[in-house]
């Protein structure tokens, strides 16, 4: 112990005799370990962090391939009634809800849930109790809810007194049950539900009945392993229900097939692209602290090689190699933990600042990412090895240093192939981590420029987008229709208003759906008949123009395809290529969900995107919404005006007729469209980041060693300017190294990034590395990373002057 605290003695007193050299070295290891700290936060509040909820690796989603993740509820039943696996198996279906607290009826998203959904999790509450099966024994009869945490203490002051009370959801009268804990969401990570209510007053709450309707898949499904059986078991158990369930109910239940993943991310739905995506950013940051290790083990050898006059003396007195060594690499480990304190303090104020952003959208996302035990253990073990990594890169060195040629001429002995050998390797590979990056950062800039400029089968731009559920007033099916159609006569007269719309959904939002196309005559409409599925959204007249969606052939809607006239539809020109193998599809018919009525193509337009901007070409259909009027209502509104002032303007003709009506979304359709463009803006800005601080450790790494190797060479360039060298040949010798370095580096790392641009096409819509502004910029960033990092050193070699040079060595 002695030794040791000897040893941070003297490792202390050696950093404070070289403070630039300790600043250098702790914030480069800063940058580094507080990216990886960062990132691994993130994945562990998304992925390793068990659910807040008893046993949580008891708890599986159930989801129905190749339906994702929903089911019915006499599907549910089923399977819950005749599972011998599960202890319990319950539902959860989100559900947007109006509030009416003292400022007026606010939406808030929420759960309708099955009866046993909190005795399943083995919840406690805060206040009161939970739901309980009692509560969900028959339709209507059970008007409670239970709030969130949050919605309780935000929304009604955190009054205790509230248990028992009566509040008012959709204009009805609902008795709060209790208060969930802290913290407590449901089984899904992302989504901030402020509400349960049980699943039995799904009219009351959606208008419709869906309990008793097999075909209507919108409930999600998690259940609680029995103790002794495996997931494996479990999935053969739910899929011997399945064959059952498919053979009875062929038309609903066809092709199923169970497979089971933890909760969180909605199984498989987001948890692969989470997953993945946290991968590649935790590889990234990976890269950056390579790179950070490589750079301060490059410094590091070099300043061992400058301390190799010292080294020897000691060896020569007596002091054990392995000795030097273990103070050296104490030297480097002080130096890493005082790095990763810095980079930890860096990383909690980007959380901090992470936890405040919301990202604009229609579902209740929520992300709150924190700093654990586990968070600080992680960055401390970085800290270690990363210290461990380059303190090590000096032990050659002294192993081979011959004290007498040391002491004699202050270098170490070894040749100079020996001493340049590795940190030319080190260096090289920097540059190509830090060129691999700023690739990969640019393909991803250009990605997101013509991502924001790409056709989308819209036009957001100058379009004001409003969004609603009637129902959530009061208001029947009948009634909304009168209503959107007060609202758009109202809207279509403000000045300014060049075309006006509402649908019931819009493209690259996250309530989209998709139903099965058959082409006409088909005699059964089952699962196993289907042609293909399409995106279909039900649409007013006057939609294409509000949109902005080309019309390439037939005619739009008007106010005659009403529920009175023959099924219509307008088809893209995916749709009429896959169903008819051409775009004359106008006059052309095919089945749906109409009843089992032909239905007669009027229209096609333009392609687009419709899920996500990623997509390939996909069918989408359009239906006449008058046909089957409906009470969600998205608003879209063209104007001339700016959107916030016509925000304004239609936010005061909704309150004008019905002021009791809760808004979800009111603003720009461009805002509107920020979770379809999430991955493309966290790609865009991950890489950018992450190339910002390979191109500042590139700086420096370069610097480093051009500044040393001018430092080594001053007697020889002396010369060379004595006997008459030329500026040029000067700068040639000096930098010749870390110049050539530069070139090999960058050659390596272009390649690199080139080859992994190629899988940011999956993320970044549009990206590519083929192309030549991006390559231009990568050779671009490299020449002025060269010429930042060299400037210095190449002054100082041209204001050499060889009589002082010769005189000082």
């Amino acid at each position: 112990m002695s030794t040791l605290l000897q040893d941070l003695r003297y490792a202390l007193r050696q950093l404070r005799h070289s403070p630039a050299f300790a600043l250098t070295a702790i914030i480069t290891l800063a940058l580094g370990i507080g990216a990886n700290v960062v990132v691994f936060s993130v994945l562990n509040s998304l992925v390793l962090q068990p659910m807040n909820f008893p046993d949580a690796k008891q708890v599986f989603s159930v989801q129905p391939k190749p339906r994702g993740t929903n089911l019915s509820y006499p599907d549910y039943r089923d399977l819950r009634d005749q599972n011998t696996t599960f202890s319990a198996l319950a539902v959860a279906r989100l559900a947007r809800v109006g509030l009416e607290t003292s400022s007026g009826a606010q939406p808030v998203w929420g759960y309708e849930v099955s009866g046993n959904y909190f005795d399943m999790l083995d919840v406690q509450p805060y206040l009161g109790r939970l739901i309980q099966p009692v509560d969900d024994r028959s339709p209507g009869a059970s008007a409670f809810v239970v709030l969130s945490y949050n919605c309780w203490r935000d929304r009604f002051g955190g009054n205790k007194n509230l248990v028992g009370k009566t509040v008012r959801l959709n204009k009805q009268p609902y008795v709060v049950l209790g208060v969930a804990p802290k913290g407590f969401h449901g089984t899904e990570r992302l989504f901030g539900a402020e509400a349960w209510v049980p699943a039995m007053n799904e009219k009351q709450i959606e208008g419709y009945n869906w309990l008793t309707t097999r075909g209507n898949h919108g409930l999600w499904m998690v259940g609680r392993l029995k103790p002794g059986f495996t997931r494996q078991q479990a999935e053969d158990n739910l899929n011997a229900i399945g064959v059952q369930l498919e053979k009875t109910y062929p038309a609903t239940d066809g092709n199923f097939h169970f497979h089971l993943s933890h909760p969180g991310l909605l199984g498989d739905v987001l948890g692969g692209p989470v997953h993945a995506f946290l991968f590649a950013v935790m590889l990234l940051a990976g890269l950056v602290l390579l790179a950070a290790c490589a750079n301060l083990g490059g410094l590091f050898a070099a300043r061992t090689a400058d301390r190799s006059r010292e080294l020897a003396i000691r060896v020569a007195v007596g002091a054990g190699r392995r000795r030097i060594f273990r103070q050296l690499l104490t030297e480097s480990i002080v130096l890493s933990i005082l790095g990763g304190a810095a980079g930890c303090a860096i990383a909690v104020a980007l959380l901090d600042t992470l936890n405040q952003w919301q990202p604009t959208t229609a579902f209740p996302a929520e992300l709150s990412v924190h700093a654990d035990a586990r968070v600080y253990l992680f960055a401390f073990a970085v800290s270690l090895l990363a210290g461990i990594f380059f303190g090590s890169i000096p032990v050659r060195q002294i192993w081979r240093t011959d004290p007498s040629q040391a002491i004699k001429s202050g270098d170490t002995g070894l040749t100079g192939k020996s001493v340049w050998a590795l940190r030319d390797i080190l260096q090289a590979g920097q540059i190509a981590i830090c060129c691999l990056l700023v690739t990969a950062s640019l393909v991803a800039v250009r990605g997101l420029g013509r991502t924001l400029h790409a056709n989308l089968g819209f036009n957001p731009q100058s379009v004001t987008r409003a969004s609603f559920d009637l129902h959530l007033a009061g208001y029947s099916d009948q009634q909304a229709a009168q209503f959107q159609q007060h609202l758009l006569d109202a809207v279509s007269h403000l000045p300014g208003v060049t075309a006006a719309a509402y649908a019931n959904t819009t493209p690259l939002s996250p309530d989209s759906s998709n139903t099965g196309i058959y082409p006409v005559g088909t005699a059964r409409m089952t699962a196993e008949n289907v042609k293909f599925e399409a995106n279909y959204f039900e649409i007013s007249p006057g939609y294409l123009k509000a949109a902005g969606t080309n019309l390439l052939t037939g005619r739009g809607f008007t106010a005659r395809d009403d529920e009175k006239a023959p099924p219509v539809a307008i088809v893209n020109r995916t749709f009429a290529r896959k169903l008819y193998g051409t775009d004359r599809a106008v006059g052309k018919y095919f089945m749906g969900f109409s009843g089992g009525k032909p239905i007669k193509v009027v229209g096609v337009v333009e392609d687009g995107k419709y899920t996500t901007v990623t997509e390939n070409p996909t069918a989408a259909v359009f239906f006449p919404i008058l046909g089957d009027p409906k009470t969600e209502t998205v608003l879209l509104v063209r104007s001339r005006r700016d959107p916030r002032d016509m925000a304004a303007a239609i936010h005061d003709e909704i309150r004008r007729l019905d002021s009791g009506l809760p808004i979800f979304s009111l603003g720009s359709w461009q805002d509107s469209l920020s979770v379809a463009m999430l991955p493309t803006y966290a790609a865009t800005i991950a890489l950018g980041v992450f190339g910002a601080l390979a191109i500042l450790l590139a700086i420096t790494g370069i610097f480093g060693l051009a500044s040393y190797t001018v430092s080594r060479r001053m007697r020889e360039l002396g010369i060379r300017v004595a006997l008459g060298a030329s500026h040029r040949q000067v700068l040639g010798a000096a930098l010749r190294r870390p110049l050539a370095l530069l070139g090999a580096g960058s050659l390596v790392g272009l390649a690199l990034g080139i080859a992994a641009g190629r899988l940011l096409a999956s993320i970044v819509y549009q990206a590519t590395s083929n192309d030549p502004l991006v390559l231009a910029g990568v050779v671009l960033t490299m020449l002025l990373v060269g010429a930042v990092a060299t400037w210095l050193p190449a002054v100082r070699v041209l204001r050499v002057e060889p009589s002082q040079v010769l005189r000082e060595q």
